[in-house]
């Protein structure tokens, strides 16, 4: 789903999947006491909120992911691979592959920005600014990374609109 660079907090986020200490965690005390299950999976969602704001990395994701339970909870969209470049910051940006010695700097050969990154690439670069703008009028707000999920979970036309 991600490139390999992204950590195991960040794509668990992405994944929407409970990391495995705090599920394990949610099990034993719904195994203790049959009346919790609600409980304990809201208590997960609470510590898994507080690790993920305190995490050092992801800081991007954690920008167009603020909430993990909002994200973990949707009722609609699938997550590619594309999405995920996006939601992570790992992929095809210039940036990213200066980082590893693959491009000889991070300058954006579409616009000439010093730093071609996820954020520069979706929400600023003139390379794509129509696809932006459409994008824009038909979810009827401006595109800004805290707002761009919750645009997306508003509903799937959205959703389908950026995947």
């Amino acid at each position: 789903m991600g490139y390999r660079t992204v950590s195991t907090q960040t794509i668990l986020v992405v994944a929407g999947i409970i990391p495995a200490h705090l599920m394990a965690m949610e099990r034993l005390k719904s195994h203790k006491d049959r009346t919790r299950k609600d409980t304990s999976r809201e208590e997960s969602f609470t510590k898994w909120q507080y690790e993920w704001n305190e995490a050092e990395a992801g800081r991007w994701t954690r920008r167009m992911i603020p909430d993990v339970k909002k994200w973990a909870t949707r009722k609609h969209g699938k997550i590619n691979f594309h999405l995920t470049q996006m939601l992570t910051g790992h992929g095809c940006f210039r940036e990213y592959l200066h980082r590893f010695k693959k491009t000889a700097d991070p300058m954006c050969v579409d616009c000439f920005a010093p730093r071609d990154d996820a954020e520069h690439a979706i929400f600023h670069c003139d390379r794509w600014w129509r696809q932006r703008r459409d994008l824009e009028a038909k979810m009827e707000k401006a595109l800004e990374p805290e707002v761009m999920v919750d645009l997306m979970l508003k509903n799937r036309d959205n959703w389908n609109a950026v995947g």
